[in-house]
């Protein structure tokens, strides 16, 4: 007998997201919907590297919106970024 594994797709993401951050009420709608779509690019270990671009198509919103909600997240210590990776905290 054959096993066939189904490769993971943008359609079968799903992430864990942190109840006190989506229920914060000094973070934005916006910057929950980011996180929340951070945490489904997340690995094991809480990283992830998505682009911008990719982010942006995703919430359907610009680029600079994108960057303006993670800057927000990281001020609230939601994440920390090295380099291109982020760290969901």
């Amino acid at each position: 007998s054959k096993i066939m594994y189904k490769r993971a797709t943008a359609s079968s993401r799903f992430g864990i997201v942190k109840h006190h951050v989506m229920t914060d009420p000094n973070l934005s709608v916006q910057a929950k919907a980011l996180y929340a779509v951070l945490c489904c690019y997340a690995n094991k270990n809480r990283l992830c590297w998505p682009s911008i671009s990719t982010l942006a198509d995703d919430l359907d919103s610009s680029q600079s919106s994108v960057k303006r909600w993670i800057k927000e997240l990281k001020t609230h210590n939601f994440i920390t970024r090295i380099g291109r990776k982020l760290t969901i905290i």
